[in-house]
C-alpha cells in the first residue's frame, strides 16, 4: 500500500472503481508500492492508486473521470481547486520580510516604565487616546 496513505483521498471513477488520490502542488518523488523504485509526479498532477497500481492524471482529466467518494475527499478537492485559482501553494515555505516584520508587531514584547510612565499610560488609557508605548518610557 503507498506510504503516508493520509495524504491520500478516497475517489471513485464512472465505472464504480475507488482509488486513492492526492494532488501535487509541487514536482514531487513517490514511492511506488510494491518496489523500491520512485516515480517523479509534476506539479498540477493528480496520482492515484488502486491496488497498487499508479496512474498520474492532469488536474483536469482528473476532474472529469472522477468524483469524491466521501466527505474529506469533497472538501480536499475543494481545497485544490480553491488554491488552483489563488495560485496557493501549501508546500512553499518563503515568508517575505514584510510578512515576518508584521508578525513581530503583534509578538508580545515586556516593558518596564517609571511610575510616571505607568501613571500617563493608564491616563491616556482612560481617556481613549492613541497609545505609542515609546512616548512614556
Amino acid at each position: 500500500m503507498l506510504e503516508n496513505r493520509y495524504l491520500y483521498s478516497s475517489f471513485v471513477d464512472s465505472y464504480g472503481r475507488e482509488v486513492l488520490a492526492r494532488y501535487f502542488f509541487e514536482s514531487e518523488f513517490i514511492n511506488i508500492p510494491g518496489t523500491e523504485m520512485s516515480l517523479e509526479v509534476d506539479a498540477e498532477h493528480w496520482a492515484t492508486c488502486e491496488n497498487d497500481n499508479l496512474a498520474l492524471f492532469h488536474h483536469d482529466q482528473f476532474t472529469e473521470v472522477f468524483q469524491p467518494l466521501d466527505k474529506m475527499a469533497s472538501n480536499y478537492l475543494e481545497f485544490v481547486i480553491d488554491s488552483r485559482n489563488s495560485d496557493y501553494s501549501p508546500v512553499s515555505n518563503g515568508l517575505d520580510e514584510a510578512l515576518i516584520e508584521t508578525a513581530e508587531e503583534f509578538i508580545e514584547k515586556e516593558i518596564n516604565l517609571s511610575l510616571r510612565g505607568r501613571i500617563g499610560l493608564i491616563w491616556d488609557l482612560v481617556l481613549g487616546k492613541k497609545i505609542t508605548i515609546s512616548k512614556y518610557n
